[in-house]
């Protein structure tokens, strides 16, 4: 058995970053997926070139039943916190109309970032491992995978 403070379920995008923070703050931290490879569906959006962010992205722009989640959320961690992050790793994109930022080249791109991010933050990523059961314990939490 293995311990860890935080797992997290699915290498997609959230899964990725919300681990890459955790770890960066001191967190053993253990990405399960049952996928073969990492972020998956980032490699299929934008036709293979990853819409990664949005520079008009506002509250307004989210659907929620609490709005004041929604200011939080965006209030801590914004767009431009994001393209900073891409711009750190030297990621070439490009601008179309509405605002939307592309990968230049591909989106394997954002998810070499966000590989690199975890590696960086000490995170462990267990592909092919499916989740069968999770329990609460006095102490926390038990995952079977």
């Amino acid at each position: 058995m293995t311990q860890v403070d935080v797992i997290v379920i699915g290498a997609g995008a959230a899964g990725l970053m919300c681990a890459a923070q955790a770890g960066y703050r001191g967190r053993r931290v253990t990405v399960l997926d049952m996928g073969k490879k990492p972020g998956r569906k980032i490699l299929i959006s934008g036709g293979g070139r990853c819409n990664f962010t949005n520079e008009n992205a506002a509250t307004e722009n989210y659907l929620c039943s609490n709005p004041h989640f929604v200011k939080s959320c965006l209030s801590r961690y914004t767009q431009y916190d994001f393209i900073e992050l891409v711009d750190r790793h030297g990621l070439a994109y490009h601008h179309k109309t509405l605002g939307q930022l592309f990968c230049d080249n591909s989106a394997q791109d954002i998810v070499n970032i966000l590989l690199t991010e975890c590696e960086w933050a000490g995170v462990n990523i267990a592909l092919r491992s499916e989740v069968i059961n999770v329990q609460k314990t006095e102490s926390g939490y038990s995952v079977t995978t």
